[in-house]
């Protein structure tokens, strides 16, 4: 007895149970490299462990620079706080570094919440003297505002004349 032969596709076509066996491999081949490509991501991390321990890492043609920032030497007014005087004088010196005349430069104290601007006022008298206004906005109290006088000695800005200015 012999077994019947099935008929013979069309050109170009599978028969059913063989187009169902091709997706099946597919799957499980989809499946290998999903595997592969997850043993790769993680063992490839393990390599980079301290590579970044460095702070002092250089990325670029800018050679880099330690982040001490000297705040401007001078006593804080009576009724600013000392972080939001460091955070405000900061700024003052960063503007006196300005090129420009008229260069303000805004802060703000992620501590207190208090924020201003910072602006050396006129040209420089004696050569490294110059004026300066700080305004400060802290929500519990109303706007102040400090004036005094910057000077850059031996590579420091000193700061001298310092006075909350009166409302009028």
């Amino acid at each position: 007895m012999s077994l019947p032969v099935p008929a013979m596709p069309e050109r170009g076509r599978l028969p059913p149970y063989r187009s169902l066996a091709g997706i099946r491999e597919g799957l499980r081949a989809g499946r290998g490299m999903l595997v592969l490509a997850l043993v790769v991501a993680c063992t490839g991390c393990a390599g980079l462990e301290g590579a970044y321990d460095d702070p002092m890492v250089e990325t670029g043609s800018v050679p880099a620079r330690q982040g001490v920032f000297e705040p401007p030497i001078g006593k804080a007014p009576e009724g600013v706080s000392v972080s939001d005087w460091r955070m405000a004088t900061l700024a003052l010196d960063e503007a006196l570094k300005a090129p420009q005349i008229d260069t303000s430069i805004s802060w703000e104290n992620p501590i207190t919440g208090a924020r201003g601007t910072s602006t050396p006022i006129g040209a420089e008298a004696d050569g490294q003297c110059r004026d300066f206004m700080i305004a400060i906005l802290a929500a519990p109290s109303a706007d102040r505002w400090v004036s005094g006088q910057a000077c850059r000695r031996t590579g420091k800005t000193v700061l001298s004349d310092v006075r909350m200015l009166e409302r009028s």
